[in-house]
């Protein structure tokens, strides 16, 4: 698994630890399933009923000690993307999973907002700062400010100027001698902990019975201690088979993309001399 430039083998990294969240509510409705599934036919009261936000990481040994939290969402509008933000993720990495983690790992992170908020001095300005800021911003880097430089013009130097993204979360994770593989956006298979999520969900879906905050507690604790280290094993095997599908068919291009090349080189070597000899008798 590649981290950045750097190409970073299973065995360098004792453990691939895989951290995502997941809402689950009294309405919650699976669609990865056909509707007609016996399992989800049964019909759930329609209102805004109360959502837990549940956040987890785990390995292919399983979910990791203490890295399990669950908590009632204050959003019932259904828009529960907000409730886990940059601050709380923060607090949880290092309350519940850094400390658990007693080998040095490779954590998974996707995309998410409150996985990538940058550092401070990774942000580069944008389309809203002030004239004065942007001035300020390239001063402070020692980039040169062209005289009577208009704002526009301002900001495409800054923008020439972008430093590399560090992210806040990144930088924590390493303090505590850790490693961070980022998925690219839009690749979920990569992810294990999205398929463990898919059997806490169907367990949840399944037999709730009576929509009730306790309810919810006590199926979800159910879906938590069915999520066995096989089934962690299982999903693991499963992200890791797409992943290798994705490097062997980037391989197969990088050789067809030299061969191409190589017909080229070539191509540059022929001349109309030469074929102008070969038709002589």
């Amino acid at each position: 698994m590649r981290i950045g430039t750097k190409l970073v083998t299973r065995s360098q990294l004792v453990d691939l630890v895989y951290s995502a969240r997941i809402c689950h509510s009294r309405e919650w409705v699976d669609n990865t399933q056909a509707a007609t599934s016996a399992t989800y036919s049964r019909q759930v009261p329609p209102g805004d009923g109360e959502r837990f936000i549940v956040v987890a990481a785990g390995s292919e040994e399983g979910t990791i000690d203490g890295s399990f939290l669950s908590f009632v969402s204050k959003n019932r509008s259904g828009d529960y993307h907000g409730e886990m933000n940059s601050e709380l993720f923060i607090r949880w990495l290092t309350s519940h999973l850094l400390p658990s983690l007693s080998r040095p790992s490779a954590l998974v992170l996707d995309n998410a907002p409150y996985h990538s908020v940058l550092t401070e001095e990774s942000r580069c300005p944008t389309s809203a700062t002030r004239k004065a800021d942007l001035i300020n911003w390239l001063t402070q880097r020692d980039i040169p400010v062209p005289p009577g430089a208009t704002r526009p013009e301002l900001l495409l130097l800054c923008q020439q100027n972008k430093p590399e993204p560090q992210f806040v979360v990144d930088n924590i994770i390493r303090e505590w001698g850790h490693e961070v593989v980022r998925l690219p956006p839009g690749h979920p298979e990569l992810n294990a902990i999205e398929q463990v999520w898919g059997c806490m969900k169907r367990h949840v879906r399944s037999s709730l019975r009576r929509f009730t905050r306790a309810d919810l507690q006590d199926r979800l604790e159910e879906a938590r201690l069915l999520v066995t280290s096989e089934v962690w094993a299982g999903a693991v095997r499963r992200s890791r088979s797409f992943e290798d599908g994705y490097w062997t068919t980037d391989n197969i291009q990088e050789s067809i993309d030299r061969i191409i090349t190589a017909d080229d080189d070539d191509d540059d070597d022929f001349s109309f001399d030469q074929e102008s000899d070969d038709d002589v008798d």
